[in-house]
């Protein structure tokens, strides 16, 4: 009985640690490959146009960088595998708005946003 409990825990530890290893284009048809020790749920980036920054911090966390120039905004979002910038812009004297999503590999290579956001989202830094 104790070896199936030993197994069943060991098993659910390891379901909740989702790792990703998955192949993506760099174009030329060279291939990159995005890796993530915990990569969570692909986020399309259609889901992350029109965010406002609380939903933002509420779904990735706290950014590391936030950059302001005028009615342009853009925050730098990173994980084990990928660094995510959303661009935000002011509109008619509205609250800023993500209007789209760039993701990069550590060698700085573009990568789709999908993958990159769902791992930071999994990774999520905690706002203090």
């Amino acid at each position: 009985m104790k070896s199936a409990f030993g197994a069943l825990a060991a098993f659910l530890l390891l379901a909740g640690c989702q790792t990703g290893t998955q192949e993506y284009s760099l174009g030329a048809g060279e291939k990159g490959v995005f890796s993530s020790r915990n990569a969570g749920s692909p986020i399309p980036a259609d889901r992350i146009k029109g965010l406002d920054e609380a939903q933002l911090v509420a779904l990735f966390g706290a950014p590391q960088l936030d950059r302001k120039d005028g009615t342009a905004r853009v925050l730098r979002y990173k994980s084990d595998a990928c660094t995510l910038f959303v661009s935000m812009y002011q509109r008619d004297g509205q609250p800023f708005k993500a209007e789209f999503a760039d993701a990069y590999d550590p060698q700085l290579r573009p990568l789709p946003p999908d993958q990159c956001a769902g791992s930071i989202a999994a990774q999520k830094k905690r706002v203090a």
